[in-house]
């Protein structure tokens, strides 16, 4: 085979393989923007049926849940565990539906999920000053709902865990990169992309609540358990000295969401405290409505001490 034949075999290979990969993310475009169109009120039926005939008892989402609360929450009788349990997996397939929507909608229309924006002023001011912002988000709601309002209001590098099916993958980075954002994988690579973005005044957003990679965080208290936390957010505002602010989303009793954005400690620059104050601003944010958090992630997985897996048998 001469050259020119294989640079053409390269070029139809890799063009064959664009188009295809095209046409099957419009394909699933297509089918999130129909399910959208499902009226809420007929998900939440169908949540709340599964709900009352108590389907979810046998998912480990709801085992994880349960284990997950107990060491949060020692002071809960069962009763009330049972019960936050039960309340917290509705909420989290309610925001599953919030997902699918911001998926398949436009980011305007997406927005109009949230009903209120609470110190929004922070997010708008360190953004003029144009100095570089280090967004912090945990997993309460439909974190994909909440990056898509924060792009639509700033362009961000923000960094997403990968998925496993490629296409999927290239479908969920392209809707989380509207307004010029960019989305990196959490890795080495990542990191340093982000930090780039910093020193080139730039706005970066990413959760800070997910168990890292080995060798990438450090066992430090979260709700009394020595558990393995990212240090990604103390480093770089230490380094950087950039403004860092939280943006957490939440829903009340009658079912609307509101985003609410409050500014960082100062502690969160200096060493002898960072370390510390990140993971207890986090249980402040989880503790204002524990339902809305997304208790079925084995946050506690490589707790110390290593060998006492709360999770074992699941």
């Amino acid at each position: 085979m001469n050259i020119r034949v294989f640079k053409l075999f390269l070029y139809n290979y890799f063009f064959c393989d664009y188009i295809s990969c095209l046409i099957i993310i419009i394909m699933i475009f297509t089918l999130f923007y129909i399910l959208s169109l499902i009226p809420r009120v007929f998900f939440i039926f169908i949540i709340d049926s599964i709900i009352y005939l108590r389907i979810y008892k046998i998912s480990k989402s709801y085992k994880v849940t349960k284990i997950n609360l107990k060491i949060a929450y020692p002071e809960l009788s069962s009763s009330n565990i049972d019960l936050l349990s039960r309340r917290s997996i509705r909420e989290s397939l309610v925001s599953g539906y919030e997902t699918i929507y911001s998926w398949g909608r436009s980011y305007a229309e997406s927005n109009n999920l949230i009903f209120k924006i609470e110190n929004n002023f922070l997010l708008n001011r360190n953004t003029a000053k144009n100095r570089g912002l280090i967004c912090v988000a945990i997993h309460n709601r439909s974190v994909d709902m909440l990056l898509t309002w924060i792009n639509s209001q700033t362009p961000t590098v923000s960094l997403y865990k990968e998925i496993k099916n490629k296409v999927m993958e290239s479908f969920v980075k392209n809707k989380r990169e509207i307004n010029n954002s960019v989305s990196v994988k959490t890795s080495i690579s990542g990191v340093r992309t982000i930090f780039k973005a910093l020193k080139d005044k730039k706005v970066i957003c990413f959760a800070a609540d997910q168990v890292p990679k080995r060798g990438l965080g450090e066992h430090i208290n979260f709700y009394n358990k020595m558990a393995y936390t990212t240090t990604l957010v103390q480093n770089l505002a230490c380094k950087t000295k950039c403004p860092t602010i939280y943006i957490c989303m939440n829903s009340n009793i009658n079912g609307f969401n509101s985003v609410s954005i409050k500014s960082c400690n100062e502690g969160i620059y200096d060493k002898s405290k960072h370390l510390q104050l990140l993971n207890k601003d986090i249980e402040q944010m989880i503790n204002k409505r524990p339902v809305d958090y997304s208790w079925e992630y084995k946050r506690f997985k490589r707790s110390l001490p290593l060998e006492n897996n709360p999770y074992a048998g699941i």
